[in-house]
Order: C-alpha cells, then sequence, then structure tokens
C-alpha cells in the first residue's frame, strides 16, 4: 500500500507562505500529489484499513490465555432474638479474592475467524490502493480536461480574432460601397457564434478548475501541456494480450471480487465450526477468610479457606433452535452470490480493457486523419482566400472554409487530450496507475509558459508539399 505523506518541496513551500489561497501554477504530478495529500476520502479509507488490522489482534486474542482476577471484603452484623435463650448479637468482616485462568485448546471457529479477519485487512487494503488510483485517475483527466479546453479556447480566441478582423475590414467596404451589406451581415453572424463559443469555453474551464480545485483541496493552475508533436501510437495487438493479463491479475475491482469469493468460503466453515465440540482448560485458586469481632458464643472465633481447582472442558452443542443450521445456509448462499459477482467483475474487466484499447486506437487514428484534415483544409482556406480576393469566390465560401479548418482543429485537439485521458484510465483498468504512471506521461509535457499562442495552425501540421497540392486543387 502506498503512502503519500510528503508533497514536494515547491508546492509546501507556497502553501506556507500563502495566508490567502490563490491560484499557483502546478505541474500535473504536482497536483496529483497535492490531492493525495488533502484528499478527505483517502484518509478515511487509510483509517478503515487501520481498523481493520486492529481486528486481527482481536481475533489472535482468542489463542491466548484469559486471567482475571477478583476480591471483595464484607461487613456482616446479625442480632437472633429468642424467648427461650438470651439474646445473641453477632459481627464480623469476610474478605476472599480469587484467580481464574482459561485457555482455549480447540475451536475451529476463532481459527477461522482470525482467518477472516486477516483477509478483512487485506480487502481493506485492495480498496485502499483502488482509492488512491481513482484519485490519481480523477485528478490526471480533470487536469488534461483542462488542457483540452485550454487548447479550444486558444484555437477560438484566434478564430474570433480573424472574424473581428474581417468584420472590420467589411464595414470599411461597406461604407465606401464596395461590398454589399448582405456580406457584412455574414460575417457579424459568424462572430457572434464564434463569440459564444468562446464564453461557453470559458465558463467550462471555470467549472473544471473549480472541480480540480475540491479534488486537491487548493487552487491550481496546471503549467504544463503535451508536446504539440509527440506522437500518439496505436495499441498493437501483442500489446492489448500483455494489457489484459495485467488486468486479469492486478486489476483492483477483480481482486476485491474475487477476496470477496474466499471471504464467503471461509465464512462457510465458520459456520459449520458451530456443529463442532470445543475443547478449553480453565484453573483457579480462591482465598477466604472471616473474622468475628463480636460474638457472644465465642469472641476469639475466626475462619480461613484456601481452594483450587484445575478442569479440562467439553462443550458439545446439541441444539440452538436451528440457528446455526440456517446460519450454515445462509453462507453456502452467500458463496453462490460472490462467485456470480466474481464472473461479473471478470466480464467487466475484459470489457473494460477492450473498450479503453480500442478508444486509444481510434484516439490515434483521429490525431493522424485530423492533421491530414487540417492541412488540406488550411491550403483550401488559403487558396478561398485568394480567390475572394481577386473576386472569384464569395464570402460564403470563405466563410465556410474558415469554420472547417476550425472545426478541424477542435477535433485534432480533443482526440490528442482524450487519448491521454483514455491511457491514463487504462492504467487504472490495469491496476497499475501510480505516480511512476504520471511521471511517464510528463516526459510527453513542457512549460505551457512561453510557448506561441497566436499560431493558426499548430507548426508541424504544415509542410510545403501539403500547402502547394492544397492551394492548387483550392481553385
Amino acid at each position: 500500500m502506498w503512502r503519500y505523506k510528503n508533497l514536494t518541496s515547491s508546492i509546501m513551500a507556497a502553501l506556507a507562505l500563502s495566508t490567502t489561497p490563490s491560484a499557483s501554477a502546478t505541474t500535473l504530478l504536482e497536483a496529483v500529489e497535492l490531492g493525495l495529500q488533502n484528499s478527505l476520502s483517502l484518509r478515511a479509507s487509510d483509517k478503515g484499513v487501520e481498523e481493520n488490522e486492529y481486528n486481527i489482534g482481536i481475533s489472535r486474542s482468542k489463542f491466548l490465555p484469559s486471567l482475571n482476577g477478583a476480591a471483595d471484603t464484607t461487613w456482616n452484623e446479625n442480632e437472633t432474638l429468642l424467648s427461650s435463650v438470651p439474646d445473641e448479637t453477632s459481627s464480623y468482616n469476610s474478605n476472599s479474592y480469587s484467580l481464574s485462568l482459561s485457555q482455549s485448546i480447540f475451536n475451529l471457529g476463532d481459527i477461522f475467524k482470525y482467518g477472516t479477519a486477516k483477509l478483512d485487512f487485506n480487502i481493506e487494503e485492495v480498496k485502499h490502493e483502488n482509492k488512491i488510483q481513482s484519485t490519481i485517475s480523477e485528478i490526471g483527466s480533470q487536469y488534461f480536461e483542462y488542457l483540452k479546453n485550454n487548447a479550444q479556447i486558444k484555437a477560438t480566441k484566434v478564430e474570433l480574432k480573424s472574424s473581428e478582423t474581417r468584420e472590420h475590414q467589411m464595414r470599411r467596404n461597406v461604407e465606401l460601397g464596395n461590398t454589399a451589406a448582405s456580406e457584412l451581415y455574414e460575417v457579424i453572424a459568424q462572430k457572434e457564434g464564434v463569440s459564444n463559443r468562446l464564453r461557453t469555453l470559458q465558463k467550462d474551464r471555470r467549472v473544471i478548475l473549480n472541480g480540480l480545485s475540491i479534488q486537491i483541496q487548493y487552487p491550481i493552475t496546471p503549467s504544463q501541456d503535451i508536446y504539440e508533436s509527440v506522437p500518439l501510437k496505436e495499441i498493437n495487438e501483442t500489446e492489448q494480450r500483455t494489457i489484459m493479463d495485467q488486468a486479469l491479475k492486478l486489476n483492483n475491482d477483480l481482486l476485491v471480487a474475487k477476496k470477496n469469493v474466499e471471504r464467503s468460503r471461509r465464512s462457510l466453515k465458520e459456520s459449520g465450526s458451530n456443529f463442532l465440540p470445543t475443547v478449553s482448560l480453565s484453573a483457579s485458586y480462591r482465598h477466604d477468610d472471616t473474622n468475628n469481632y463480636s460474638t457472644a458464643s465465642d469472641p476469639t472465633q475466626t475462619g480461613e479457606s484456601n481452594s483450587t481447582s484445575v478442569g479440562l472442558n467439553l462443550a458439545v452443542p446439541i441444539l440452538s433452535g436451528g440457528s446455526d443450521y440456517y446460519g450454515y445456509q445462509k453462507s453456502s448462499t452467500a458463496i453462490e452470490r460472490t462467485e456470480l459477482l466474481y464472473q461479473d467483475s471478470l466480464y467487466t474487466t475484459r470489457n473494460s480493457v477492450n473498450t479503453s484499447v480500442l478508444n486509444i486506437n481510434d484516439f490515434s487514428q483521429s490525431i493522424s486523419s485530423y492533421e491530414n484534415i487540417i492541412r488540406a483544409n488550411y491550403a483550401s482556406y488559403k487558396g478561398i482566400q485568394r480567390a475572394y480576393q481577386l473576386g472569384t469566390r464569395t464570402i460564403t465560401d470563405l466563410l465556410a472554409a474558415e469554420s472547417k479548418l476550425f472545426s478541424a482543429l477542435r477535433d485534432y485537439e480533443s482526440a490528442r487530450y482524450d487519448y491521454i485521458i483514455e491511457t491514463i484510465k487504462l492504467e487504472q483498468i490495469k491496476g497499475i496507475l501510480s505516480i511512476q504512471s504520471i511521471e511517464s506521461i510528463m516526459q510527453l509535457m513542457s512549460d505551457i509558459e512561453g510557448r506561441d499562442n497566436q499560431d493558426l495552425v499548430p507548426k508541424h501540421l504544415l509542410s510545403t508539399e501539403s500547402l502547394r497540392k492544397g492551394g492548387r486543387n483550392a481553385n
């Protein structure tokens, strides 16, 4: 089980120095570590593991001897009134103390309960591990959802700037009488549509950041993004078989389901032990003494006694009103239920792996397709732009070409980030999502600060050959 007790020094310093929390630029690794550090549900899960660890000690105590002591002192006063004899009054103090020892020799129920306690502890550990991986997955996914949203905002801002520039030019042309007012209205309508889309994206960004802040318990702003030209490859059949084998061995939900079957079988043995005899050893020692302080018959009378006993005890269950029988039947049914749930979890795990791999491969193929579409649309857009300036194409043609280009850019960016998000989910399905997984993803990332955010099309997508071909075919 992992324990994330310390945060990176940079984040801890920021926390220590800030009196009023403000969003700080945070890497993916720092965000994940901060979330693991601050997650209340994760802390509660850790306490659940600790709880079950104590249950092991409680069960183990049944195999150890039990020793009990007792002591008492009593003051007594008696008065006897008879007509034929003189009245008699006595008062005395009695004291006693005792020790009793018991030791279980044979009790299968206690043996099975001890094994169940250890199994429960193990199940809680797996559940805690699953909670850790879920936390990492949620934070990582939200981090890249922000980056996806940011990329879409970037493209939309470029599109809006282009629309505003065209509207300004169009208004001048309309004033000069060189352009019909209907063309201006088309440009205004497109600009307003882009502006609305930008406003929605910016709202979505606030929602995502709020979700991250709740997860991490601290306001952050992602400081890194994936490289624009990073290769995002498909998963081949050999890799898929390896992934499936890993998931069937390490998937946490599947492990819990499997251990629940084991636990239900152990519970059946516990129920069966109720029909078996138990053997225990007992020993005791008792000391009593009585001191008479006032007695009419004998003022000096005292009494003292000691007793010791050792016994071997056999307990044989004969009749319990049917509770043991029904308990056994209940445990037997529980086995069938947990086995069905295990089979269902097995099916779910297989399906999750296959679906995730299909999604990743589809995103990879889509990225490649969108790259070609963007190149072609860009070449077409530039060609139609030149044709429009020459008067051979309408404003409607130009706006349609521009819309297609930016639509392809948004789809391209979505596919890139969805690929990474799905990769994180697949690591969780495999049961191996960890800090090391996040560190591997960070090798594909660099600082956002300093990047050129005003490029119409990412530079790596533009090639002289594709633009030349597209430009010839655009008209």
